[in-house]
This record gives C-alpha cells, sequence and structure tokens, in this order.
C-alpha cells in the first residue's frame, strides 16, 4: 500500500508548476498574440480609418526582417543537406520528382480554378471601377512579357552578391547546388571544415528567426490596420463574391487534392495543419508565405523529412510549387473578363492556362509577386482590360492571404510527397508520432506522459 501514499504525497506537489505555466505559456505564445493583434487591428482600422492606414510601414519592416534572413538560410541548408547525401546522382533524383511533383498538382489546382470561375461566374453583373487606383501603376510597370531565353537567363545569378542583396531565392538555390558540388569534389580534410562552419551558421540564422518572430504581432497590427483602414468595409463587400468563391475553390483544392496526396503518404492533413499553425498564424497577419520559409523547413525536419529532401524541395517550390496562386490568379484573370462583358471562349481560356503555367514559375513566394503575375499574363494575352487589375487590386489583400495560406500547406504537403518518394527521405518512426494517420490511438498512451 505503499504506492498510493507515494502517490498521494506526490499529487500536491505537482499541479502549482503546471497551473501557472499555462497562464503564461498562452500569454506567451506567438500565435496567440498573432490573432489578438489583428482583431485589435481590424477594430482600430474601423475607428480611425486614416491613421490605421498609415501602419503599413510596420508589416514591410517585419517582413523586411525576416526577407533578411531567408537567402543565407537556403544556402546553408541546401548546401548542408546535399553535401550530407555525398553525390549529385541523389540531389538529381530528389529534383526531378519535386519538378514532376510541382508540375501536376499546379495543373490541377489551375484547371480547379478555371472550373469553378466558368461554373458561377461571380463577375456577371458587377460593374468595372470608374477609376484605377494609385497602387496600380507600380505592379503594371513590372508587368512585361519575357521569352524563355530571358526566364532561363534569369536563373543564372550574374553576381553572387547581387543575388543575395535581393533575396532572388532561385538565384540563390543555384548557386548553393554548384557551390556543394564543388565541396564534394574537394578532399574531406578541406570540406568538413567548411561543412561544419555552414552547420553553425544554420544555427545562428535560425535563432535569428526565432528571435525576430517575437515581433510578429507588431508586424500583423500593420497589416492589418492598413487592409481594413485603406479599403474599408463597404469597398470589399462588391466583390464577396469573388473572394468567397476564390476561398472555397481553395478548401476544395486543399481537401481533395492535398488531402488524397497526404492520405496516400500516410500523413493527416488535420495533423498537419495542427502542427504548423504556428506558421499559419503568422501568413494569416503577414499575407507572405515567405515569411515562415525558415521555420516551416525547420519545423518539417522535426516531422521527420530529411535535411536533404527539405533543402532541395521547399525553396524551389516556393518558385515552382506556388499551389493558391496556380488556383487564384487564373481565376482573377477570367473575373476580370467577366466583369468587363468580354467571354472568354475554350481557345481564349486555354491559351491563358498556357501563358500563365509558363509565366507562373519562377515567382517569388513574397506579397505582391502574385499580383504581378497576374499583370504579366494580362498584358501577354491582350484580350483582358488592364484597367480591371484595379477591381482585383481593392481586395488584393485578402486574395493574397489565401494565397500564401495555400502556398505554405502546398509546400509542406509536397516536401512530404517528395519524403515519402525517396527511398530514406523521412525518419517514418519521427513522421508517425508528430503528423502521421495512426496517431490517433497513441491517444490511449497516458503512461509515456
Amino acid at each position: 500500500m505503499s504506492g498510493p501514499t507515494e502517490n498521494d504525497t506526490e499529487t500536491p506537489t505537482a499541479p502549482p508548476p503546471k497551473l501557472r505555466p499555462r497562464w503564461r505559456r498562452l500569454a506567451g505564445n506567438t500565435g496567440v498574440q498573432v490573432l489578438v493583434a489583428a482583431i485589435v487591428a481590424a477594430v482600430f482600422g474601423l475607428i480611425v480609418p486614416d491613421t490605421a492606414a498609415g501602419l503599413k510601414p510596420l508589416a514591410d519592416i517585419f517582413i523586411d526582417l525576416i526577407r533578411l534572413c531567408i537567402p543565407p538560410i537556403v544556402f546553408l541548408v541546401v548546401v548542408t543537406g546535399i553535401v550530407s547525401v555525398g553525390g549529385m546522382k541523389a540531389v538529381g533524383r530528389i529534383a526531378l520528382k519535386a519538378i514532376l511533383y510541382f508540375e501536376l498538382v499546379t495543373t490541377i489546382g489551375t484547371l480547379l480554378g478555371l472550373a469553378a470561375i466558368n461554373i458561377f461566374r461571380p463577375g456577371d453583373g458587377v460593374a468595372p471601377p470608374a477609376e484605377a487606383s494609385d497602387d496600380l501603376g507600380s505592379y503594371v510597370e513590372g508587368a512585361e512579357q519575357k521569352s524563355i531565353g530571358d526566364f532561363l537567363l534569369d536563373l543564372i545569378p550574374h553576381n553572387v552578391v547581387n543575388a543575395f542583396a535581393t533575396g532572388h531565392i532561385i538565384q540563390v538555390l543555384v548557386f548553393a547546388v554548384l557551390f556543394a558540388v564543388a565541396l564534394l569534389k574537394l578532399p574531406k580534410t578541406v570540406s568538413d571544415p567548411i561543412l561544419r562552419g555552414c552547420g553553425r551558421l544554420t544555427e545562428v540564422f535560425f535563432r535569428l528567426v526565432a528571435m525576430i518572430i517575437r515581433l510578429a504581432p507588431i508586424g500583423v497590427f500593420g497589416a492589418v490596420s492598413y487592409t481594413v483602414g485603406k479599403y474599408g468595409p463597404e469597398t470589399l463587400t462588391a466583390l464577396m463574391k469573388y473572394v468567397g468563391l476564390a476561398l472555397v475553390t481553395l478548401i476544395i483544392f486543399l481537401s481533395l487534392v492535398l488531402g488524397t496526396v497526404t492520405r496516400l503518404c500516410g500523413v493527416s492533413l488535420f495533423r498537419l495543419i495542427r502542427g504548423l499553425r504556428k506558421e499559419l498564424y503568422i501568413v494569416l497577419g503577414t499575407s507572405s508565405s515567405e515569411a515562415v520559409m525558415p521555420h516551416l523547413m525547420a519545423r518539417l525536419e522535426e516531422f521527420g523529412l530529411k535535411r536533404d529532401v527539405v533543402g532541395m524541395v521547399v525553396p524551389t517550390g516556393y518558385s515552382f510549387n506556388l499551389d493558391g496562386v496556380a488556383v487564384v490568379v487564373p481565376m482573377s484573370a477570367v473575373f476580370i473578363a467577366q466583369v468587363y462583358g468580354i467571354e472568354l471562349g475554350f481557345t481564349e481560356q486555354f491559351t491563358l492556362f498556357l501563358v500563365f503555367l509558363f509565366l507562373s514559375k519562377g515567382t517569388a513566394g513574397i506579397t505582391g509577386s502574385a499580383f504581378v503575375t497576374l499583370a504579366n499574363l494580362i498584358a501577354a494575352v491582350h484580350f483582358i482590360p488592364v484597367a480591371g487589375l484595379a477591381l482585383i487590386l481593392s481586395v488584393e489583400r485578402f486574395l493574397s492571404l489565401m494565397r500564401a495560406m495555400t502556398n505554405v500547406l502546398g509546400n509542406a504537403v509536397a516536401a512530404i510527397a517528395v519524403a515519402c518518394w525517396e527511398p530514406g527521405g523521412v525518419d517514418t518512426e519521427k513522421l508517425e508520432q508528430t503528423i502521421g494517420r495512426r496517431r490517433r490511438t497513441a491517444g490511449k498512451r497516458p503512461e509515456e506522459t
């Protein structure tokens, strides 16, 4: 009977340390802080819209701080991942699988978006805007057609410093792959110290990102205040049908397409979303998928994915696997045509589809880049009024938010799919313990806690 008495004596001392940290943990949780900041910002934007519209710099500063870390993190993770694999054969295999997956999923997403906009036609009967927004010029200036040669040349950095300075992720990725290959050709006595140094630097940059993430509530407050203060609830209600349709289409894409992929990989999509909730909260406030790229890569490694797979798939996916962009941007183009009473037949929409598949590759996963892609698309096809971009711009913040959330989940699922497809690409035991579908039975193991 000594067991129960020991338990009895232990129980009074157990609750105090556990009850107090819960309150503090909740108050100190970045995700909770972000949600509170978003709600307060929305109310603030409604009460004092003029003041709120001037708070956009808070969001810009936060995102710029994150971007500061992106190029070096991509470089370091890719280099350490490739060198740890030990050769280009494995890297090429991973890259090929990733590209095949990207093309298949983004094509399905584009076709789904076009089907939805043509079936429900939310643009019918909506009056076009009287005058273009002041913000439109900066986007249209970037809307220029690029040849295949220009696109390929843009993949190669003209100089390494410029690639890092401008945050051109694909160029940084190309340089990282070349650097890693060169490192593999060196003797171990030379390459090992460099590899260890890259590993240490990776830890430093991830710690730096963790410090910056603490400022997320401030960035979110600025972003949401700006949106509500500048556009106001009345302006946004005119396009509510279209935004609602885009949201429903993205949910269908997530549940059917990405849900099928995760099911085949033995992963629970719900548990994956729950595991990435902190990253998604930040995306929810900033509308930028790039803001969480470093955290996403670290989180996927925690789920059991190998660093070489994560280091290749995620940075590449941020330019070639933007699922949210694939679904929404063609929808926006057809919506503008509907608003202006332009009927797009099969030939025009097929042209739109092919041009978009080309233009969307190499798009950076940052706020506003998808709008530039839309401007490029409309400028390239010539049968949709460029002035209609002002209509989309009025709800761009909301569309950007939905696209960014989908992009993050899409790249997480892509990394999981390629890792499961790659021999030794995933620690199956760790994957099942974190986001595996069989985890439901794990709830019956309290004795481990």
